[in-house]
């Protein structure tokens, strides 16, 4: 046993030393701010090269005092992805007045419901660039990681009417419960299912695997509730699993797990990076060395476009 745990603590320390590399000044990114009624955040937008109407656009929200929070973000390898797939990538940054450790407030009342507190003004970023790039309404996107992740929950419960698909990664539950009533409850009349993409460290200590299988859960209860058949059709096991690796020299290998309905449409994902922990996932989302799983990523939310109400994708 302690030769074991002598080994994992060695591929977790050479994975963190992998992912604290150089920051990636490659890409042009822009420093904006949004202000509403609810209050001012900033925001970095990277546009790809080239025209911009009519590209998808993803909205990726950080973790807690996350490098990418600070003045000047240390930099953000799903620019590249940006760059390689065609989308604009905005990322609204938290203030240290609104939270003293720069994490989103999703866990506050104020914030869990539409038109109110930090979703109106993310939906609001996100609308404005919809607005002044020409872009597919029908390919917007959400996610993000830790608080970011929790946060992304809040939207796709809130403007499921907005966001065609959401990546809640270590995220939470939305309103920390495990019914799907919840969701359809905040979508109201605008309720539909929700594709999702998952990402939970198999060690993370901080939104551990439990939590992320509870969010799991709740999203796919959620979406059997929001689709217009008289009978659940997505499954409470996978109907696929893989093993990917999850970079070139990263010895992390990842478990794939794919929720399919009988339609063939995924409504699910969900990733498993094995021997990493919560910090080291952030790093895969952020960093080179984890481009592999950003792609993936955004091959599953790009693969959606936004559906009418109680409409299956």
């Amino acid at each position: 046993m302690l030769r074991l745990c002598a080994v994992l603590g060695a591929l977790l320390l050479t994975a963190a030393c992998l992912l604290t590399g150089a920051p990636d000044a490659r890409a042009q990114i822009d420093r904006r701010c949004f202000t509403n009624a609810a209050g001012t955040r900033c925001y970095y937008l990277h546009v790809p090269p080239g025209e911009s109407a009519g590209r998808p656009l993803m909205v990726y929200l950080h973790g807690c005092d996350d490098p990418i929070a600070r003045p000047q973000p240390s930099g953000f390898s799903l620019t590249r992805v940006a760059d390689e797939m065609g989308f604009v990538l905005a990322y609204p940054v938290q203030e240290w007045a609104a939270n003293k450790k720069l994490c989103w407030n999703w866990d506050r009342a104020e914030d869990r419901l539409r038109g109110h507190g930090e979703p109106s003004i993310i939906a609001g970023i996100t609308t404005t660039l919809i607005e002044e790039f020409g872009l597919d309404r029908d390919r917007v996107y959400v996610g993000g990681y830790s608080a970011g992740g929790a946060m992304t929950t809040n939207l796709g419960a809130t403007y499921p009417d907005l966001y065609a698909a959401i990546a809640p990664m270590a995220a939470a539950p939305y309103r920390t419960e495990p019914a799907g009533q919840v969701i359809i409850d905040a979508m109201g009349e605008r309720a539909r299912p929700m594709p999702a993409f998952f990402l939970q460290t198999l060690f993370d200590e901080i939104s551990n695997i439990v939590i992320g299988r509870t969010n799991l859960a709740q999203w796919l209860a959620a979406d059997n509730l929001a689709d217009p058949g008289s009978v659940p059709t997505l499954p409470t096991l996978p109907t696929a699993v893989e093993v990917l690796n999850a970079g070139v020299g990263l010895p992390i290998p990842l478990t794939v797990e794919h929720y399919a309905s009988p339609r063939g449409c995924e409504l699910a994902q969900f990733t498993i990076p094995l021997l990493a922990e919560h910090v080291i996932g952030a790093g895969l989302l952020q960093q080179d060395h984890g481009l592999e799983i950003q792609r993936n990523l955004m091959r599953f939310l790009l693969a959606h476009h936004l559906t009418p109400p109680n409409q299956a994708c």
